[in-house]
Parts: C-alpha cells; sequence; structure tokens
C-alpha cells in the first residue's frame, strides 16, 4: 500500500474511532427534555415534601415523625441536586439560598429560646424553601 493509501486508512480510523467514542459517552446521559422533566419532578416532589413538614401540628405530631419528615426532605434535595446536574443552564439559585437557610433553621432548633421559637424557625425557613422550589418548577416550565 502506498504512503497515501496508510495516512487515508488512519484519518477514516481516526474518525470512526471519534464518533465511537462520541456515541458511547453520551449513551448513559438523559436527553435535555428528559433531564428537565426529571428535574420538574424532583423539584416538586421537594417542595410537596417541605409542604408536608411546614402543616405539621407539633401538638400531634411526634418528634419521629418530624425527624422522619427532615430525612425525607434531605433525601429529596440530594435528588434535586443531582438532577440539576443534568440541566446546566437551570436557575439555582434561589432554591440553594433557600435550602441553606432551611439547613440552618434545623440545625438551630437545638439552641433555640423555647419550642416555639425552633418551630416557628423550621416552618418560615420551610414555607421559604417550598416557596423557591414552587418558583424553580415555573421557572423551567415544569407542567
Amino acid at each position: 500500500m502506498s504512503r497515501l493509501g496508510w495516512i487515508i486508512g488512519f484519518v477514516v480510523a481516526g474518525i470512526v474511532l471519534a464518533v465511537a467514542v462520541g456515541l458511547l459517552g453520551t449513551r448513559n446521559e438523559p436527553s435535555k427534555t428528559e433531564a428537565v422533566a426529571n428535574l420538574c419532578s424532583s423539584v416538586k416532589t421537594l417542595g410537596s415534601s417541605v409542604g408536608d413538614l411546614v402543616k405539621v401540628d407539633p401538638a400531634t405530631t411526634s418528634k419521629d415523625q418530624i425527624q422522619s419528615d427532615v430525612n425525607t426532605i434531605q433525601s429529596n434535595w440530594n435528588t434535586v441536586q443531582s438532577d440539576f446536574q443534568d440541566v446546566r443552564s437551570a436557575p439555582s439559585g434561589e432554591l440553594q439560598s433557600a435550602w441553606s437557610n432551611f439547613t440552618s433553621a434545623v440545625k438551630g432548633v437545638t439552641s433555640a429560646g423555647s419550642a416555639q421559637d425552633a418551630i416557628n424557625g423550621v416552618k418560615q425557613a420551610g414555607q421559604q424553601l417550598a416557596s423557591a422550589a414552587q418558583s424553580t418548577a415555573s421557572q423551567l416550565s415544569c407542567s
């Protein structure tokens, strides 16, 4: 084979290899539409679980139930964070800020002046988080 033939062969093989790597590298990534749908779902789930916590009546709810609700919210937040990675253009600032406020309020329960102060702080931060989740869902045009 001539030198030109070898060069053409290597170029063609390189192109085929590059296309194969590109196809294999993206086969497990969700499409943009699917990624946005997943994010919408996780943001709505987060907002719903926070809304449930905010509505509890401390007089009739056990500490274990509240801890379970907080654990569910943490799990939902982890899913939201994961889904945000797949939608890089998604607006996360307001939601991230509300999450920080919420976690601070939950951590501040032990240092609150009274049980009522602790409940009020968590409820207020929870309402802000639920509102931020709703706003994010709206910005994503979630249906």
